[in-house]
C-alpha cells in the first residue's frame, strides 16, 4: 500500500475544511458543509476521482429547502438521494433533514413523521438494507447522547429505539461502520470529558447492544472508519493526546488492532476529515491539526491487498 498527494485542479477548498461530509456516488465523491478556522459553509463540492478535478455546481431549491452553513453533521447516500441530517453552525444544533437529488443537484426538505431525534452533532448515520437510516449518538450542546433513531426512507417516519443489552455511553465524534447486512460497529469518540477506546456491536435485527473486548484497546476520537472487504480500518483522529496520522486494522476474529505498514509519505496528522473508498484507492479529504484546517487530497493505494479482501 502507497501513500500520495493528490495533484488536484479546479475549484477546491482553499482555506482547508473540517467535519464536513464526503459521499462517493460512481466515480465522484461530494463533499458537503463543514468548517475552516473562521467560517462555516453550505457548499457542495464534486470531486471527480479519475480526472482529480473539484467543482462547485450551483444546488437549487425552493426557499427554505437549502440547508444554512453545516458542520458535523451526517450525509447517507439512498439510491440517488444525499440525506443531510443534524450538525451545527456553532451555537446552533439542527435537528433538520434535507434531501439532494444528485442527479439534479435539487434540494428539499421532507416532511417527516413519528418520534425523530432533537438537535445534535457530531453523531453517526448508517444505511441498513438500502432503505433505513439509523442514527446514534452525537451531542446537543449541553450533554453528550447514546440514543439510536431510525429513519424509514420510503415513508420518511422516524422510530425511536428502545434497544438492550449494553448499552455504549454517550459520545460523539465516533466512528461507526456497516457489518454484514444489519449490524453497526461503534469506535471511540468522546463525551467532552473521556476519550473512549472500546468497540461495541448494534444489531439491527433485535436492537440489540453488545461490546466487544478488544485485546489492545486505544482511545481514539475524530478518526474514519471504513469496511475494506472483511476488514476494519481506521485512519487517524486523535489519541487523547495528540493527532495521529496511523493506519490501522481491526481484526474483527482476533478483536484486537493491527498496524499496518505502508509506503509513500503519509499524510500529515490529522481528525475530523472524511476517508472514502474509490475502486482500489482510499481518499482523504480535509481534516484539523489542531492549528489548521487541511485542503489537500490524499490517496492510499491500497493495491493487491483490496482484491484479496474483496475477493
Amino acid at each position: 500500500m502507497h501513500w500520495s498527494k493528490a495533484q488536484t485542479k479546479g475549484d477546491h477548498p482553499t482555506e482547508g475544511i473540517r467535519s464536513h461530509t464526503a459521499t462517493v456516488v460512481g466515480r465522484k465523491i461530494f463533499v458537503f458543509g463543514g468548517s475552516d478556522i473562521n467560517d462555516k459553509f453550505n457548499d457542495l463540492m464534486i470531486f471527480d476521482t479519475k480526472t482529480m478535478f473539484w467543482s462547485k455546481p450551483k444546488t437549487n431549491g425552493a426557499d427554505g429547502c437549502i440547508p444554512n452553513p453545516h458542520r458535523a453533521h451526517t450525509a447517507t447516500l439512498v439510491d440517488k438521494r444525499l440525506f443531510i441530517f443534524g450538525g451545527g453552525d456553532g451555537p446552533n444544533y439542527f435537528k433538520d433533514l434535507f434531501v439532494l437529488d444528485t442527479e439534479t443537484l435539487t434540494w428539499t426538505k421532507p416532511v417527516t413523521t413519528g418520534n425523530g431525534p432533537g438537535p445534535r452533532r457530531a453523531h453517526t448515520a448508517n444505511l441498513v438494507n438500502g432503505k433505513t437510516i439509523y442514527i446514534f449518538g452525537g451531542g446537543d450542546g449541553n450533554k453528550a447522547l447514546n440514543e439510536v433513531y431510525s429513519l424509514d426512507t420510503d415513508s420518511l417516519s422516524w422510530t425511536l429505539i428502545k434497544p438492550t443489552g449494553t448499552i455504549p455511553k454517550s459520545r460523539g465524534y465516533h466512528s461507526s461502520v456497516l457489518i454484514g447486512n444489519t449490524k453497526i460497529g461503534i469506535f471511540g469518540g468522546s463525551d467532552g470529558q473521556e476519550c473512549f477506546d472500546d468497540y461495541f456491536i448494534f444489531d439491527c435485527t433485535n436492537h440489540s447492544w453488545t461490546e466487544q473486548k478488544i485485546t489492545n484497546k486505544s482511545p481514539i476520537l475524530s478518526q474514519t472508519s471504513f469496511n475494506l472487504g472483511k476488514t476494519i480500518a481506521a485512519f487517524g483522529g486523535h489519541d487523547a493526546n495528540d493527532y495521529i496520522n496511523s493506519l490501522r486494522f481491526f481484526n474483527q476474529e482476533k478483536l484486537m488492532w493491527e498496524d499496518v505498514p505502508c509506503t509513500g509519505i503519509p499524510p500529515p496528522r490529522r481528525g475530523y476529515h472524511c476517508c472514502c473508498y474509490v475502486d482500489h484507492r482510499l481518499f482523504v479529504i480535509g481534516g484539523y491539526d489542531g492549528n489548521q484546517c487541511f485542503s489537500d487530497v490524499q490517496i492510499l493505494d491500497v493495491g493487491v491487498l483490496a482484491y484479496l479482501e474483496l475477493n
